[in-house]
């Protein structure tokens, strides 16, 4: 029987800081000298930060999908999706070889592609099998500067947990980018969901957007989603011991996580 581990995937919209927070999140394992290893998933990325232990680019040849079979950038990445899931086999192999005891996953830039499609889903569900697994959802900020695409994302985030079936961490990425006033702004939305909806009933002439937000935030709270939220960022490492606790609370007490 394989080795049991703790698995990270790295989820949220292109340019969201997935890549970074797979490399940040290795070197705080690593200051550590916990066993920790990293997977890269994204067949079309040509350049990272850190230096991946298994890499799809190493089986799959984005250049040459394109080549052979006459694709668009977007095909090709659909293609290579579908043909990292025939070679799960093969990445499972490798991950058993290493036998880290926690795997960052550093999944495509395109989210849609890994959560929605049945060859992601598939590729996800076999590596989470045989280990404890947890997401960590980003939110970019720059997405969010407005109270309706705050909502839109938080629903997103619940949307793609559905699909993958992962217990699900939501930071907001690049803490160190946002101005002060709208990181107090979105500290008060977090903190006070009223907040949000208060301001969205502020615009003149409610828009059927804003409409839809208000009631995308009434069933947010219901699952008290907005409760969980806290900003992060890659770069500076702010609040990076803040995202790993709440990792660890996920995969539960482990007396020496921080050893």
């Amino acid at each position: 029987m394989a080795q049991r581990y703790y698995t990270i995937f790295m989820l949220g919209t292109a340019g969201s800081g997935k890549t970074f927070l797979t490399r940040t999140l290795n070197d705080w394992f690593d200051d550590r000298r916990l066993d920790v290893a990293t997977l890269n998933l994204d067949a079309g990325v040509r350049r990272l930060p850190y230096n991946p232990d298994i890499d799809v680019r190493d089986i799959i040849d984005i250049d040459e999908l394109i080549d052979k079979y006459q694709l668009g950038p977007n095909g090709a990445m659909i293609a290579s999706m579908d043909l990292i899931a025939t070679k799960i086999d093969k990445i499972k192999s490798e991950i058993d070889y290493l036998k880290p005891e926690y795997l960052l996953i550093d999944t495509p830039g395109q989210i849609e592609l890994f959560a929605y499609r049945s060859s992601g889903r598939l590729v996800s569900s076999i590596i989470a099998e045989e280990s404890q697994s947890v997401s960590v959802f980003l939110i970019d900020p720059s997405l969010i500067i407005r109270p309706e695409g705050f909502s839109s994302l938080l629903l997103l985030s619940v949307s793609i947990a559905f699909q993958l079936s992962l217990p699900q961490i939501v930071a907001i990425s690049k803490e160190d980018l946002i101005e002060k006033q709208q990181l107090e702004r979105l500290e008060r939305w977090i903190e006070e969901p009223a907040t949000l909806i208060a301001d969205i009933r502020q615009i003149q002439n409610i828009s059927l957007t804003q409409q839809l937000s208000l009631s995308v935030i009434d069933l947010l709270n219901q699952f008290k989603v907005t409760g969980e939220l806290f900003p992060i960022s890659s770069q500076s490492g702010f609040n990076i011991d803040t995202l790993v606790g709440t990792i660890e609370r996920e995969f539960g007490e482990k007396d020496d996580f921080y050893e």
